[in-house]
């Protein structure tokens, strides 16, 4: 069977449930300058994939790339103007289809046609905007093995943070405070019948359904992982880059197999503002904790999490690859 074009060299994709800090790691990540990435531009024209030599303006006059702003702040115009690496879901679906926005597509894999138009629109970001390697981040589901299939030497970075911060986190932002993803699973197969049912049964609080979502997101990305790329795939944790993001970024700099870079340094040090998100959670009413501590408490145990939100296990490094060497 035909499988189109020769992939792009090693893609970069860091994954994680929203709400799990991958904006800011991601982004600062990206403040390489060979990297190429989906850009606002191209989410609005997705068929248009020259548009992204703008991005080139963000090598060539810095104060021309976007910042990273809490999502609690208001963005100025001239802010909005900048360019950015984006998720780019408009991007997702005209060349991956509607599936891989709205599903977990777990065990699903891309057609030839898929495959092909993802190599092709890749190879051709990376030559608009004139780098060596292409790189992005997705969150929700982690799509591992689709991703992997139409590039089999990628590498996944898997951004997780405490759930009990995501969860108390989703029920803030406009996306998803006061939505249907309150009521609802926001991307179809995460949850089975017996989480819903479980659920169910507590009421339906919408936190509770956020935290169900977060473990099984983070469960699946892992089962994916030992699956289809034991040895290409890396955990960062949120609280161990905010405890240390100029670590953290030299050691998934390190993973990705990409020379040593001054410029992600200095955009942590004059366009971040590294804050420790999760101090908000830890003052969850006794109800909150109990609900949370019921529905997730064992995997946030299994993960190293203590009864303090975002508490970080003794001796971590910055960067874990837990299932390198299983697949030999």
């Amino acid at each position: 069977m035909p499988v189109g074009p020769d992939p792009p060299s090693r893609p970069i994709f860091v994954v994680g449930a929203p709400r799990s800090g991958t904006t800011v790691i991601f982004n600062t990540f990206a403040a390489r300058p060979d990297l190429a990435w989906f850009t606002q531009h191209l989410n609005r024209l997705p068929g248009w994939p020259s548009v992204t030599v703008l991005a080139r303006l963000a090598d060539a006059a810095p104060w021309a790339r976007k910042s990273i702003m809490r999502s609690d702040s208001a963005r100025r115009w001239r802010e909005k103007a900048r360019i950015g690496p984006v998720e780019g879901y408009a991007i997702w679906e005209r060349y991956a289809g509607r599936r891989f926005v709205y599903e977990a597509l777990v065990g699903e894999r891309p057609t030839p046609e898929q495959r092909a138009g993802l190599r092709t629109l890749v190879g051709k970001l990376i030559r608009y905007q004139g780098k060596d390697r292409f790189a992005t981040k997705i969150t929700g589901p982690a799509r591992i093995g689709f991703l992997a299939d139409a590039f089999p030497d990628a590498l996944f970075v898997n951004v997780i943070r405490d759930g009990r911060a995501v969860a108390r986190s989703l029920m803030k932002v406009d996306f998803w405070a006061g939505t249907w993803r309150e009521r609802s699973v926001a991307w179809e197969g995460v949850l089975g019948e017996a989480d819903l049912d479980r659920w169910r049964e507590l009421g339906e609080p919408p936190l509770g359904l956020a935290a169900l979502q977060w473990q099984e997101l983070v469960r699946g990305a892992r089962a994916e992982a030992k699956r289809c790329v034991p040895d290409r795939y890396a955990e960062i944790r949120y609280e161990d880059f905010v405890a240390d993001p100029h670590a953290t970024i030299d050691e998934m700099t390190s993973f990705c197999e990409l020379p040593a870079a001054a410029e992600p340094h200095e955009f942590l040090d004059t366009r971040v503002e590294v804050r420790d998100m999760n101090r908000g959670a830890a003052a969850a009413s006794g109800p909150e904790r109990e609900l949370l501590d019921e529905l997730i408490g064992a995997e946030l145990a299994a993960l190293g999490y203590g009864e303090r939100v975002g508490s970080r296990p003794v001796g971590r490094t910055p960067l874990s690859r837990p299932f390198a060497g299983a697949g030999r």
